[in-house]
């Protein structure tokens, strides 16, 4: 009896005493992706298969089991429902992501040469050095710092979204998990 690559999912993942949340961290998905893909609503994508099999130390094959194979073929439907979908739901958003997160590090990097460009405008002749500047460009210097490795963590973390979401949408238009023919067991 051969079993859902749901429930192979389901299997491991209560093996290693993981939560669907856990997985789905580990993955970059959400926990409901990881359960309709427990439910077999979804099959995962092959690059999705792949990160299964790496976290639950598995040959990635064992998720497809004996009636199922990877097939590599072009999907245009996927492919003309992804473009749609990708400007509209992605593309957009990660401009403006983009965007917000090279203001913040500009804005921190101003921050952190706030003290020098003081200095420099006062050896410059260009504005005089007063108290009220250096401490308000030392606190701003202080605030960056403060801010930097928050920031390092939240950019790390959404490039690896980025790259799990193209990973995971280019496998939907290029692989396809099919039944097994019978020819293929000979």
């Amino acid at each position: 009896m051969n079993e859902s690559i749901g429930r192979r999912i389901r299997k491991k993942r209560e093996e290693k005493k993981m939560t669907q949340s856990q997985v789905a961290e580990r993955l970059y998905v959400t926990q409901q992706t990881v359960a309709r893909w427990e439910s077999n609503k979804h099959v995962p994508p092959v690059k999705a298969v792949q990160d299964l099999a790496k976290l639950f130390n598995v040959d990635a094959a064992y998720f497809f089991g004996e009636d199922r194979i990877v097939a590599r073929h072009f999907n245009f439907f996927a492919f003309l429902g992804s473009l749609l979908f990708n400007v509209l739901f992605f593309w957009i958003p990660t401009v403006l992501l983009v965007s917000l997160q090279l203001t913040l590090w500009g804005s921190v990097g101003a921050c952190l040469v706030a003290p020098g460009a003081v200095i420099w405008q006062a050896i410059a002749g260009i504005k005089a050095l007063t108290i009220t500047r250096m401490v308000f460009s030392l606190v701003m210097l202080g605030g960056a710092i403060l801010v930097v490795p928050i920031l390092w963590k939240i950019t790390k973390y959404l490039g690896r979204i980025l790259r799990a979401y193209y990973r995971y949408n280019i496998d939907a238009i290029v692989y396809e998990v099919v039944p097994k023919s019978h020819d293929d067991h000979a």
